[in-house]
């Protein structure tokens, strides 16, 4: 029998909303709309990435601004329609937004859109309107005031996120968040939205940004995890190294994580169908809802401001909230579990837990 012993006289802080997820709650072009579960899980922040997937025709640059050749300042030059809907769902539920700017993920041999802008300033200058057109009513916009904004998105993930070095990479953010951060001040400007906490690549990133006093308010981060605690020890990586190149005052963001703990390079080849099936149907199951409430749990001690589970749009793969019908899984209802704890966000401390290895 486990014994867990409470001390209800201690108050230990407020139990945070860490249950953001990843894209409106549309998916299949907008065909499937779970837009009430989202406001059932009282869902916190909407981070931007592969919108509509594997087919986006929202958010991503590309599809904004689809001639790169034509004029930024003219209002004729962008297609803002689709994600001005897009946009709007999310809100509609009572969520905030992180907008990644970039492209999303392509798995094709040929790359379309994941190789680096031919003209740095001139994307900038792109961005910086998509920015004043939801923030500032620019071109028929909104004043949405989207706070964060995310340049790229894991560009250590080469060539499906992509397609040059990383120091071209560098080179992009340094152009890119210099001229936003001073074109619209008073938005927050971060990424990388690293795939790896433990590389070599955090570091350079972070030493450009220090050594070149760049704009930086958010470090964002990804972790793909088979146990809750690498989620925790990876909260506590990414917190050191902040700490350690002078930026322990930005946010820290964990913007795609999710149970996994298959190979991926055996996914998709012919034949492992099966191995694919069982890998994502894993995150909809019993296994990934325990995953999920736990890590839920854990990241509460860590330093972090915001967590986006990948994915809440309603699609086959990566999405553990519904299935490809867009009806609720069992990780939906760890997470609706956890929005009921919101209601009462007083936390107390476990002072003792006998033979209960594994519960969290």
């Amino acid at each position: 029998m486990s014994k867990i012993t409470l001390d209800l006289t201690r108050n230990i802080g407020a139990i945070r909303p860490l249950h953001g997820v990843n894209n409106a709650p549309l998916g299949y072009g907008s065909l499937v709309d779970v837009s009430h579960r989202f406001v059932e899980l009282g869902v916190p922040c909407c981070r931007l990435h592969d919108p509509n997937w594997p087919h986006p025709r929202e958010v991503d640059i590309p599809q904004i601004f689809p001639n790169f050749d034509a004029d930024p300042a003219n209002p004729a030059s962008y297609n803002f329609g689709p994600t001005d809907y897009y946009l709007k769902t999310i809100l509609d539920t009572g969520a905030s937004i992180v907008y990644r700017l970039g492209t999303s993920i392509e798995h094709t041999p040929r790359k379309y859109h994941t190789f680096p802008p031919k003209d740095f300033a001139k994307w900038a200058e792109v961005c910086v309107h998509v920015i004043r057109h939801y923030n500032e009513g620019w071109a028929d916009g909104f004043h949405y005031n989207i706070r964060h904004w995310e340049i790229w998105n894991e560009p250590d993930v080469r060539p499906q996120m992509w397609d040059d070095t990383f120091d071209r990479y560098l080179d992009l953010y340094r152009v890119a968040a210099t001229l936003i951060k001073k074109q619209v001040p008073d938005v927050k400007i971060g990424g990388y939205a690293a795939a790896g906490v433990g590389n070599n690549l955090n570091r350079q990133f972070l030493d450009m940004c220090r050594i070149e006093r760049l704009p930086l308010d958010l470090f964002t981060w990804h972790r793909y995890a088979a146990h809750p605690d690498q989620m925790a020890a990876s909260a506590s990586t990414v917190s050191a190294l902040l700490d350690e190149y002078g930026f322990g005052d930005i946010e820290s963001h964990c913007n795609e994580w999710n149970l996994f703990s298959f190979g991926w390079n055996h996914l998709f080849k012919p034949g492992n169908e099966f191995y694919r099936k069982e890998a994502f149907e894993r995150q909809k199951n019993e296994e990934g809802a325990s995953f999920a409430a736990a890590t839920l749990i854990v990241l509460q001690d860590q330093r972090l401001d915001m967590a986006n589970y990948y994915d809440g749009q309603p699609q086959a793969l990566f999405c553990g909230l519904f299935d490809y019908y867009g009806a609720p899984t069992k990780t939906f209802y760890a997470f609706k579990a956890f929005r009921a704890l919101l209601d009462y966000p007083e936390r107390v401390p476990v002072t003792e837990m006998e033979h209960a290895t594994g519960l969290y």
